[in-house]
């Protein structure tokens, strides 16, 4: 999985935003000369977005609060995201990433994360999923050249994800 991420980055050109990909990713990146990186880092124990910047000055590192201050709306070519570091995050995650990107975004994670929960909350902006399965995991490819968003529809989504959230909470405890 994680070589066919490393080829997929070497093609890339342009704009490219990573959330708290692994740093075999992030040093295929600084071999390629082509984009602008933006990144957002999650590491175990801090707030996300809140790490270091990297040592080249190929790139920033963004506060996931201030992502749409510092990124303009569909501006973004590439968007590369490991589910898994920000799946609590997934109502803002998913609502800016189809914000920000004019191109692709490819999520990819281990098997710890059901990708059809993360593909049919994908599928409400009208945009096109591939799914390749590996071992170890899978990569979802986006194409998102045709999606659409709303501010209402946004807000909607985000109301009934939160529901959604709590009802899930509600259930847990009362199963254990």
């Amino acid at each position: 999985m994680f070589k066919k991420l490393e080829d997929i980055i070497k093609k890339i050109e342009g704009n490219v935003l990573v959330i708290s990909v692994d740093e075999s990713l992030i040093n295929a990146f600084n071999k390629n000369n082509k984009v602008n990186l933006y990144s957002i880092n999650s590491n175990k124990g801090s707030k996300l977005g809140s790490s270091k910047k990297r040592s080249t000055n190929k790139g920033k590192t963004i506060n996931i609060k201030k992502l749409r201050k510092y990124i303009n709306k569909k501006s973004v070519n590439y968007i590369i995201c490991n589910i898994e570091d920000v799946f609590s995050y997934y109502k803002y995650i998913i609502k800016d990433t189809i914000y920000l990107n004019n191109n692709i975004i490819y999520i990819y994670s281990t098997n710890n994360i059901d990708k059809d929960f993360i593909i049919s909350k994908y599928k409400r902006y009208k945009v096109n999923i591939e799914v390749t399965d590996y071992k170890n995991g899978y990569i979802i490819k986006i194409d998102n050249t045709h999606g659409k968003n709303n501010y209402l529809k946004d807000k909607i989504y985000l109301i009934k994800d939160t529901f959604y959230n709590i009802a899930e909470f509600i259930g847990n405890i009362l199963i254990s």
